[in-house]
């Protein structure tokens, strides 16, 4: 499956989980979530969840936690969010939701592994 089509698909899950309720959409102003590098079944690296879900106007304070020994980064370029999470550390990034859209995350030192997404609702 190409990566624009795995991407299509992902967000019309998302939209469809939105939809029926099953996913939780915070509404207070601050959200914290702790985003772990893992290794999928199909033997990839990749931040686990995958997908974040906010509103407009949110504050979103991310705990990366690498458990490999390499370091790893975790970019939403969207919202100037670029950090290297050293091997088996943790780092923390905050920042404002203020605009609404479907940003891609992503690892800005290993371009080849699997991405993900910030959905930000009105």
């Amino acid at each position: 499956m190409s990566r624009s089509r795995f991407r299509a698909l992902v967000v019309l899950l998302l939209v469809a989980a939105l939809a029926a309720g099953s996913v939780v959409v915070a509404r207070a102003a601050e959200i914290s979530l702790t985003v772990v590098n893992v290794v999928s079944p199909q033997d990839v690296k990749i931040w686990e969840p995958t997908s974040v879900a906010a509103k407009k106007g949110d504050r979103i304070t991310l705990r990366l936690v690498n458990k490999h020994a390499d370091e790893h980064g975790y970019e939403i370029a969207a919202f100037g969010v670029k950090e290297v999470v050293p091997g088996d550390k943790t780092a923390t990034v905050s920042f404002a939701a203020d605009r609404a859209g479907v940003f891609p995350i992503k690892c800005h030192l290993h371009p080849a592994h699997v991405a993900g997404q910030l959905v930000v609702l009105e």
